[in-house]
Formats: C-alpha cells, structure tokens, sequence
C-alpha cells in the first residue's frame, strides 16, 4: 500500500534572471504587443515560467508491505470522519472472506487518519507490516542534493550532530545518545535540502504491540524548527504516546463540526456522493492557518513527474472556482485559508505593482508562487490587470454571507479598495469611460498575440465594473460617505457589456463574438459569479443571460475541459435552465473524474463529451460542482433569496439545512412531490429578509409576519430570531 505525503508550503520559489530584470514590465509588454515582438514577449513572460525552477514540490511517498500471506481487498473513506480503511484478506482463511485475526489487525482492516488537531498522521497496520519511505526521482530535476534517507541509530547520531552544532558537541552527543536509543529498529527518516534555504523532513514512528503495529507519521520544515528531523520525530513520537483512540476522538470531533456544519440531499446518488466527496476535499486540503490551494492542493502526485502546471497558484480562474463554495456550505475554517493568504500577500504584491506596473498599489498577478511571485506564462493572462479583483470577490462574499461587519470594516474593504484603486490607476478616460492599456479574455486565442482585444473585454469590464459596486455597497453599510460617492463617481465611468446585436448575447470584446466552442466562460462573469447581469432587472436583461447561456450550451462541448461542465452549470442555474444543470452534473461526474474523485480535465469515457481526453489533476471542476448545486438548491444575490431556484421537475424530492445566504441567514428548506413543503431560516445577527415566495400558488403558513409585493416576502427577523414556513396543501 502506498501513502502519499505532502504539504502545502514545500516550493521551489527559483525564478530565472529575467524574473528580476528591470526591463520586465508594463513598457516592454505594451512594446511587444504593439510591435508583435515575439522575442521579446517569449524572453521576459513565456520563458520566465517554463525555465525558471519555480514548482511545487511533491513530498514523499510512504511504502507499506503487508505480511505474506496478506493482502488488501478493498479501500473506503468515511468522508465525514476522514478515516480511511483497508479491508484486509489473510490468504488460507477457513471461510475465504477477510479474516483479521488470523494475519491482521485484529479488526481485519488497516486504518490511517491525518489528525484534522495535531499535525501527525496515525496508522494501525496488520504486525510485520515493513515501511520504507520514497524521494519522488522528479526532484532529481531540481538539482537538489541527495537526500538522506535514515533509519535507528542513524537518525539519533544527525540529531546529535546538529544539536551539537547548535548548543555544544557534549550536549549533542547526549541528545544523539538518547534519540539513538529510542529509534531501535522503529524508525525511519527521510530529510532533503532544497537549492533554497528551506529544508524538510519526513519522520516515521512506530510500535508493535498484540500482532499490531500503531505508526506516527509527521512532516516537518524548516521554517518550523532548526532542525526538522528533530522536531518531526519529536511529533511522532508525542503522537504514539497520545495513542490511536486519544488523537482520533479529538479528530472525529473536528471533522462531525466540520462536516454537519449544513448539508445537502440530492436525488441522485452519484451526484450526492461526489457533493460529499467535495466537502471532504475542504475540510482535508483547507485550513485558516495552512496555504490555500493551488492547482492540485496538498494532493501533488509523486509519479516521478513534477506537477502538471508547476502546481500554481493560476489566478485566471483555478484560484477562485476552488473557493467559490465554501460561503454558501459555511465552511469558514477552509475559506479563510484563501481570505488569510491573499491578505498577507499584500506586501508582495504591492511590490510587484511598482514593479511591473509602477503603480502605488497592490496588483495580483494572474499566475504566481506560494510567495505570491510573479511567474510569467502566457502572459496575457499571466499578468492580468484585473485578476485581483476577481480574488476580491471571496472577501465580499464572505462578508454577504456572514454579515460580519468587523470582517468588512477591517479586512474586506481595505483590501477589495486597494487593489482596486490601483487597477483604476491603470486607466484612461475615453469619451467618458474608463479603458485599461490592454486587456483579453482567459483562455481566449491562448497565448497569441491574438488574445489582446480591445480593451475592455468583456471579462476586464465586469470585473472593474462589479469592484466599484460593491465597493460603493461596502463603504454605504461602514457609512464612508465620501467613499460612496467616489465609487460611484467611477460608476458612472463604467462602459456597458457588450453585446451581440443579433443574437443578443454577450460577446468576448467589441470586435469578438462567442462563435465556437470553448473551455473558458470568462466573457460570462457577469453573470456567474458576480451576478450584475441577472434575469431579473428587466426583461432585456433576462433576455441576454439566457441567449448567453444557450449559446454557451449549443456551440459544442468539443473544447471544453471538466471545470467547463461545471461552470456551465452554475450559469445554467443563474439563467432559470435545470434541466440543463442537472445534465451537466452527470457528464462531469460520469466523465471528468478519476475513480478517487479528482478531475483530471479530459473526458475519460471517449464519448464525444469532449476532444480532450488526457488526466492532468486538477481541482477546481470539483468545487464548481458544489457551487453548481447550491445555486441550484438556494441563490441569494442582489439583496435576496431563492429557494429551490433551478431544481428539475426530476428531483422531486430534496432538502438542504443551514446553508448560507446574504445577510447572515441560515436557510433550511424541503421538497417533496416537485413542491417546496417547508422553509427554516435562522438569523444570529437580525435583518430584514426579503425571499421569493417559495410555495408559489400553494397556501403556507409563517411564524413571523410578513409584507408582500407580488411573489416577494420580506420579514424582519430579530437577533437569534427564526422563522418557519410551511405548505398548507
């Protein structure tokens, strides 16, 4: 059995000289653009991200060999726990079924979990079970050092030897004596030096004890500790004496709060395994005080080949759909991982505003390192003017869906206002509105000089113009009235989309329709996820979002990718189409997922879903699934909220508790029979509610008061107050 092992922060951060160069930046690229200068382009965006040394690096793997005679039958994972176990077979057992206490645990199953309060992993394994811990041969291509891979005494004398060098060589040779004691046999090490300062270290601990074998696994770096071999073993070892049952009571509890945090119930049952499955994905690979996730998370695969994509952190896209649905499930404990991260990254991009901007601000770039580094890449996306405004958008939902205040006045409006002041600063006024030096429309004509269209693009001009609205919605509710009335002032700078004359639908740019099929809806944010384009501001409006939609829908999926089945549900859902959501969500499950759950891009079954058909991982597909059935089963945007807003007539049955919608509400709601039966919405900080009769001409009964204006309610909820509704038929 094999266990791969990883950790958020192992980065090689080496940029090529050209990186640091002073002539990489906005001049050179408006240059290059204009002169259709190819060299230049390829010297200081294209080739700073495909020869620099930059990547995430893949950890270890940990190789376990079962005792002859016993063999591992089937794998499974309690996602609300995340205990994984192996159902185990003892060759020569009487019934021929799995038998435990003949070669085994004395269950039959081996287990692991990744402790969700301490940083260790425990594992309970069948006795004689052998480990050996493997250097993926990928790093050979980082230049980095041999690795030491040590056992027993060995592991004692290193730690001797650098505690010596640190405290004294007598002192070090007593800690290596004693560390060399209680290694014995039951250790093994594996450290490697990066071509950086950071150095990390694997360590493996383990006792045997009635034909069992308990083992503590921990990764340590050392940005944590001088010595991360020390202080690694050192988290083994306290996890073997806190003991299996101790440290996975306090994991289960972690994990039940996590998990029933709000619920979903779909009548599907793939679709409501894969929703589980997604959540699993947060609450494993998305803590407040750990990176977020780049493109494949913690998951970096170890099959002697460095991540697809160097594992970044892509901007365009891949960033933000991962954490696109934690908001509405009220997964706050992963969430702020990403709201963490981009805050302390200010300082860096505040640099590479000046840098390559020569603004006085923060600018995110499109494709960066764990450090926030710009890499380059195709660069008409790689540096994006407005990519930072689109990681802006989670620091305004978080605070829509919360209704924290503090979070707003302290954390959500100064960062939205800076990165947004300084996109503003980019720009020119054109016969009264504001255009950017460049602009495109990710992933549109790919890294061609093709890609540059008139700015704004559809895709720069939603981004500019949602910033400045929620900004100005933002300094309303912190009553910064001149701060109001300056967003406003850029509003009324803000070009209209535009929109295809004949098919009035929404184009890519001016002078570029959406005319064929393509994996990247970018021209469509307007509509999901920003929702200032929504179907119900007028008739016209709905119009374009549904033409939009279609078009979208009926130009092929032959250039589409997993993550496009996904978005394309969501903005099904946004423009009133569930039946087409629902049929998205089957092909992407059927299709775009390997058999662990991952999307991996291509459509693996060759059924004409899509012309890609290769594996690269990658994550965001999957939290685009989640997101797509929240906004099939509850949508609140625009100051209101819908319940079972694009749900098939073939779902007749379905429920959700405590998801979250704007203003801070709790909404439960159930369906039976096609119909909405009963609706509970809890508020902890009090409003006022304004919802979209959910039982539509069925009579229903409300345990507040309530004023109507055609299909929509308002109550005025107090603080802790709930409200109930329920259907009469």
């Amino acid at each position: 059995m094999r266990l791969s092992l990883d950790r958020g922060d192992l980065w090689d951060e080496r940029g090529n000289a050209d990186v640091y160069d002073p002539a990489r930046n906005l001049q050179t690229k408006l240059n290059s653009i204009r002169e259709q200068d190819r060299e230049t382009w390829s010297k200081y965006f294209d080739a700073t991200y495909y020869d620099s040394q930059w990547t995430k690096i893949p950890g270890a793997r940990l190789l376990m060999t079962l005792p002859e005679g016993t063999r591992a039958e089937r794998f499974s994972l309690a996602f609300d726990t995340a205990l994984a176990s192996v159902a185990l077979h003892a060759d020569g057992a009487s019934d021929g079924t799995s038998n435990g206490a003949s070669n085994g645990t004395s269950d039959g199953k081996a287990q692991v979990f990744f402790s969700a309060t301490r940083p260790i992993a425990l594992l309970r394994l069948p006795g004689g079970t052998r480990f050996e811990l493997i250097r993926p041969a990928s790093i050979d291509d980082l230049g980095y050092p041999p690795p030491r891979i040590l056992t027993g005494e060995k592991v004692g004398e290193k730690v001797g030897e650098k505690v010596g060098e640190k405290v004294g060589e007598k002192v070090g040779e007593k800690v290596g004596e004693k560390v060399g004691e209680s290694a014995g046999e039951n250790t093994l090490a594996f450290v490697q030096k990066t071509a950086e300062a950071l150095e990390y270290a694997f360590a493996v601990e383990w006792q045997q004890t009635d034909g069992e074998i308990l083992a503590a696994l921990a990764i340590a770096t050392s940005d944590e500790a001088d010595d991360p071999l020390a202080y690694a073993r050192q988290l083994a070892q306290n996890g073997l004496r806190q003991g299996w049952e101790s440290t996975l009571s306090a994991h289960r509890d972690w994990w039940q709060d996590f998990y029933y945090r709000s619920q979903v119930f779909v009548p599907e049952p793939r679709l409501q395994h894969h929703y589980n499955l997604v959540k699993y994905f947060y609450g494993a690979a998305s803590r407040a005080h750990a990176p977020p996730m780049p493109l494949q998370g913690i998951w970096t695969a170890d099959e002697n080949a460095l991540p697809p994509w160097k594992g970044d952190y892509h901007n365009d896209l891949n960033t933000q759909m991962s954490y696109v649905a934690w908001q509405a499930a009220g997964l706050t404990e992963a969430g702020m991982a990403y709201i963490n991260y981009y805050e302390d990254r200010l300082p860096q991009f505040r640099r590479y505003g000046r840098q390559f901007f020569g603004v006085d601000g923060a600018m995110v770039p499109g494709v960066m390192t764990l450090k926030g580094q710009a890499m380059g890449g195709w660069g008409q996306y790689a540096m994006s003017i407005t990519a930072g405004l689109w990681n802006g958008h989670a620091f305004y939902q978080h605070w829509k869906t919360s209704g924290d205040r503090e979070f707003l006045r302290n954390r959500a409006y100064p960062w939205l206002a800076e990165v947004t002041a300084a996109v503003l600063s980019l720009t020119a006024e054109q016969e009264g509105k504001l255009t950017l030096p460049y602009s495109s429309s990710p992933e549109f004509n790919d890294d061609r000089f093709e890609a540059y269209l008139e700015p704004n693009s559809n895709f720069d001009q939603a981004l500019l113009t949602w910033a400045v609205t929620a900004l100005a919605e933002m300094a309303t509710a912190l009553e910064k009235h001149r701060d109001v009335e300056k967003w406003r002032g850029y509003l009324n700078k803000m070009a209209a989309l535009h929109v295809d004359p004949e098919t009035q639908a929404l184009k890519i740019s001016a002078n570029y329709s959406y005319e064929h099929s393509h994996r990247h809806f970018s021209h469509t944010l307007a509509i999901h996820p920003l929702g200032i384009l929504n179907v119900e501001q007028s008739a016209e409006a709905r119009d374009i979002v549904r033409n939009s939609v279609r078009r979208i829908l009926t130009g092929g999926s032959g250039a589409w990718t997993g993550y496009s089945y996904t978005w394309a549900a969501s903005l099904a859902a946004r423009a009133g189409f569930p039946g087409a959501a629902a049929r998205l969500l089957k092909d992407f499950e059927r299709a775009f997922v390997s058999r662990n759950g991952f999307h991996v891009n291509g459509d693996q079954t060759r059924s004409g879903l899509s012309n890609f058909h290769y594996r690269p991982f990658t994550l965001e597909g999957n939290f685009l699934f989640m997101d797509a059935v929240h906004e099939m089963y509850l949508q609140s945007w625009g100051g209101k909220v819908r319940i079972f807003p694009a749900v098939p007539d073939t779902w007749a049955d379905g429920e959700f508790v405590d998801l979250r919608a704007e203003g801070g509400f709790l909404v439960s709601a159930t369906r039976e029979d096609a119909k909405t039966t009963a609706v509970t919405v809890k508020s902890a900080r009090g409003g006022v509610l304004t919802l979209k009769n959910p039982f539509a001409e069925q009579r229903f009964r409300a345990s507040l008061d309530y004023r109507q204006e055609g299909e929509w309610l308002t109550f005025s909820l107090a603080e802790n107050g709930v409200l109930e509704l329920a259907s009469e038929e």
